[in-house]
């Protein structure tokens, strides 16, 4: 029997066992996206055109680290701030603090940032083997807005 005999045999059987079709299987998540699969950007229309957009927290899970880690590499230099940002929340949580909305970046900015740490930093403890000074130069010559 050769291939086309196996696909005839085997082509009309679903891809799940069982007669009842799994309820929470979305047709999505047969196709893998990487880091990204499992974060739900959020879509914004900016200039008519929709864009997928991530938060901090998202992009540091794609990461497997911290959100506060993040903010601390915007805060030193290591990647640019954030280009997009929500609307300010309104009233004052924290007094004297002013209040911005939540750092928002794009599709193409999450993965620069996962292949620039995969090619530079890694899973290498903090200071001692990264490649900053690389690192800093590879986002600053591929970052786009």
């Amino acid at each position: 029997m050769g291939i086309e005999g196996v696909n005839d045999l085997f082509g009309d059987l679903p891809n799940y066992p069982g007669k009842t079709p799994p309820k929470n299987r979305d047709k999505k998540s047969a196709h893998y996206d990487g880091p990204l699969a499992a974060l739900k950007p959020t879509v914004y229309i900016i200039n008519g055109e929709a864009q997928d957009f991530y938060t901090v927290g998202q992009l540091a899970k794609a990461l497997g680290r911290k959100p506060v880690t993040i903010r601390m590499w915007e805060d030193r230099g290591r990647i640019p701030p954030a280009t997009y940002r929500t609307s300010e929340p309104s009233g004052e949580q924290i007094p004297g603090k002013k209040l911005r909305g939540r750092r928002l970046y794009s599709r193409r900015q999450v993965e620069l940032i996962i292949q620039a740490v995969e090619m530079y930093i890694g899973d290498k403890p903090r200071h001692t083997t990264a490649r900053w000074n690389e690192f800093k130069q590879y986002i600053k010559q591929h970052w786009t807005k």
